[in-house]
């Protein structure tokens, strides 16, 4: 297959390219945000543009980005596979090209380490990759070994696609929807090797790398928080957002344990945030139950996969029967062990379902 590159239909578009649909395609991922962000922008990003306006280097007045390509291939000198960097833009300053080589970055690292990645015994293909890395970047090994190897190769891509369009000039931008700026020591440790110190919400060089002007940036992008009030406005009828909303205020103003409930909404995971409304005991710091976006919007009781997996089918069966609906027929995913699932849309009122949402606490701080 030829370098043939079709125009994007929007935000899902991106999604078909990255290594893990699955996995990778979530919001406040970074795949997920670096795709919305750009397609939603009109040429390029408002914050990415603050940056580079205030970099005060005549190359990013007035920049224009010709084509951007997600998720593009770059093969590197020395063999191995290709060097997939999240986002590729050509980019023209009057009558220069500049290229842009784009990371988008969250709760995941820069890769392994060089001397992680290398390893104790490194194959010959692995000391001929680093080799040509360190040649065309102008870097020494014994420096390069605690650095971040994936950090290497985005910066080869940026070089390379340069000479190939006879560009004088190459970005490498970190995209980041840290709000804490996750991973940025990792960040400044590398390019504080071609002797400048880079800073957050900024652009440093350039300097000159084997006839390029490298320059580096860093922008973070400040995602909205999703309120209570984002999850309830996901149920399908406005019976099941006010259900939504009276099962919160039964929690922390009418149940027997509500001087004990704590909120989980804001907490993150690997740098993540929570993509829910949790519900933990201060007792404990399981979750005992959600209100999700998940499995087509729903009410998740977790009672505990390690003690109450057959307690939640059985607790399963018998809201199904109550509600007059099966989960499983509306939802075409594997239950999770322990978890009771409850669509709001299916429920007449509160009273329905208390007893349940009780049993589960008891059963969840037992843990």
């Amino acid at each position: 297959m030829g370098n043939y590159f079709v125009p994007s239909k929007g935000v899902d578009s991106w999604r078909e390219l990255v290594a893990d649909p699955t996995k990778q395609w979530k919001p406040h991922y970074s795949a997920y945000e670096l795709a919305k962000c750009w397609e939603e922008a009109e040429n390029i990003p408002a914050n990415v543009k603050s940056v580079l306006e205030n970099s005060h280097n005549s190359i990013f007045n007035e920049l224009e980005i010709l084509y951007g390509f997600p998720e593009y291939k770059v093969k590197i000198p020395g063999g191995g596979g290709s060097s997939q960097n999240d986002l590729y833009l050509l980019a023209k300053s009057g009558a220069e090209l500049l290229t842009i080589m784009v990371e988008g970055k969250a709760s995941e690292p820069f890769g392994k380490e060089v001397r992680a990645w290398i390893g104790q015994n490194p194959s010959e293909g692995k000391k001929e990759r680093l080799k040509s890395l360190l040649e065309l970047l102008n870097l020494n090994e014994e420096d390069a070994l605690d650095k971040r190897y994936q950090l290497f190769h985005r910066t080869a891509s940026a070089m390379l696609e340069a000479k190939k369009v006879n560009a004088k000039h190459a970005l490498v931008l970190i995209h980041s929807f840290s709000a804490d700026a996750k991973w940025f020591q990792d960040y400044q440790s590398f390019v504080e090797m071609f002797g400048i110190t880079p800073e957050k919400e900024t652009v440093v060089g350039p300097v000159m790398q084997s006839g390029v002007n490298l320059y580096f940036g860093w922008v973070t992008e400040r995602l909205p928080e999703k309120t209570k009030k984002y999850f309830y406005s996901l149920f399908k009828t406005d019976k099941a957002k006010r259900l939504a909303e009276e099962i919160d205020d039964y929690l922390y103003n009418g149940s027997p344990y509500k001087y004990e409930v704590e909120d989980y909404h804001d907490r993150e995971n690997n740098g993540v945030r929570t993509d829910c409304i949790g519900y933990i005991s201060k007792k404990g710091s399981y979750k005992f139950a959600t209100t999700t976006s998940k499995r087509g919007t729903c009410f998740v009781l977790h009672l505990g996969k390690k003690l109450h997996t057959h307690t939640a089918k059985t607790m399963q069966r018998e809201l199904d029967e109550l509600l007059g609906h099966a989960f499983e027929d509306s939802h075409s995913g594997r239950p999770t062990p322990g978890e009771v699932y409850i669509k709001l849309e299916w429920v007449d009122s509160l009273e329905q379902i208390k007893r349940f949402i009780d049993e589960a606490y008891k059963l969840r701080i037992k843990k």
